[in-house]
């Protein structure tokens, strides 16, 4: 029985360990087709940041990309903290 239980459990892991790689997949590629208006990494190099009191807001396509993100790293961060209960839960 403890056996079956095991196997069952292994199986769900695998299962969850798959939909996070394509979660993660999908945010790499969201990530490639953001927009990159600023230098955010050099400004902060440099210690500077122009575009720090602008009024610039999301449109269009950039905030259909942010708003995906976004979900795609809540559910990334859910499907990890499930694998890691039932690694510890069932499989222990």
């Amino acid at each position: 029985m403890l056996l079956a239980n095991a196997s069952t459990g292994s199986i769900v892991v695998f299962t969850f360990e798959i939909l996070m790689m394509v979660v993660s997949i999908m945010m790499i590629v969201i990530g490639l087709f953001q927009n990159k208006k600023s230098q955010t990494g050099l400004s902060a190099l440099n210690g500077g940041n122009e575009e720090l009191f602008s009024n610039s807001k999301e449109r269009g396509m950039d905030k259909v990309l942010s708003i995906w993100m976004l979900s795609l790293g809540i559910a990334f961060f859910v499907i990890t903290l499930v694998v890691c209960i039932v690694t510890n839960t069932v499989l222990a």
